[in-house]
């Protein structure tokens, strides 16, 4: 799917509607602003509606990506400066399918969706769940399997290709402490990311509108319909 501009009227429509909802529909109602629906999105592997989702976020927001963490060994606050495109990994086929042979076992899957993570819950069982939903096939030998008899290692082994298959679904960056220098690798929730990143640009336009209308007496659309520099000069001139 090719970038998509999404003007702030048609964000704050999309926020509107997704800010009720429990994740995952929450990242896919705002996705769907660019065009496909929700039903079709939540059967895109979760690397895939990731990526889509930084994609969307750079057309709203730019490219820039600003956030900070905690070091876990001095407890010394960090700010990252990145950028979108550096994060986001090549798009992959909606329908892959692989497998993967560990000595006598075969395991043919899958990778997981939005579906999948709503359906498999977050219980203690949660990841045995989805990793059930993933397997199409399983075997050892000619006889079949339950993906729940499969051995350890192989199942660890199906995980790890699908890891392999779907990277955006599971973002983590190198980070080292300058105060201690201490090492480690911090997974990023690339969709919570995004979701905080347009609760706080939301607020900020409900703000300029709220300004605006009490200045000039103007619509919502007539003030989102303006281009945000616009706005801000004519916030400043009615607060000057």
């Amino acid at each position: 799917m090719p970038p998509i501009a999404i003007d702030d009227a048609t964000l704050l429509a999309a926020w509107d509607r997704a800010s009720p909802l429990a994740r995952p529909w929450r990242e896919l109602t705002l996705l769907a602003a660019a065009g496909e629906s929700v039903e079709v999105l939540a059967r895109l592997p979760v690397g895939e509606r990731d990526r889509r989702l930084l994609e969307l976020r750079s057309a709203w927001l730019g490219d820039r990506v600003d956030g900070e963490t905690i070091c876990p060994e001095c407890d010394e606050r960090l700010e990252l400066t990145l950028s979108a495109s550096a994060i986001g990994c090549p798009a992959i086929e909606s329908a892959l399918e692989s497998s993967v042979e560990h000595g006598e076992y075969r395991v043919r899957f899958r990778l997981a969706t939005s579906a999948d993570l709503v359906e498999s819950g977050s219980g203690p069982n949660a990841a045995s769940v989805l990793l059930a939903l993933c397997v199409l096939e399983a075997a050892r030998g000619h006889q079949q399997l339950d993906a729940d008899a499969l051995p350890a290692e192989m199942r660890a082994a199906v995980v790890s290709r699908m890891s392999a298959l779907d990277p955006q679904a599971d973002v983590r960056l190198a980070l080292d402490c300058p105060a201690c220098g201490h090492r480690w690798d911090a997974e990023l929730d690339v969709a919570g990311y995004v979701l905080a990143e347009i609760d706080t640009h939301a607020a900020r336009l409900l703000r300029e509108v709220h300004g605006l209308a009490r200045a000039y007496g103007w619509s919502e659309a007539e003030i989102l319909a303006l281009s945000p520099r616009r706005r801000r000069q004519y916030l400043e001139l009615a607060w000057s």
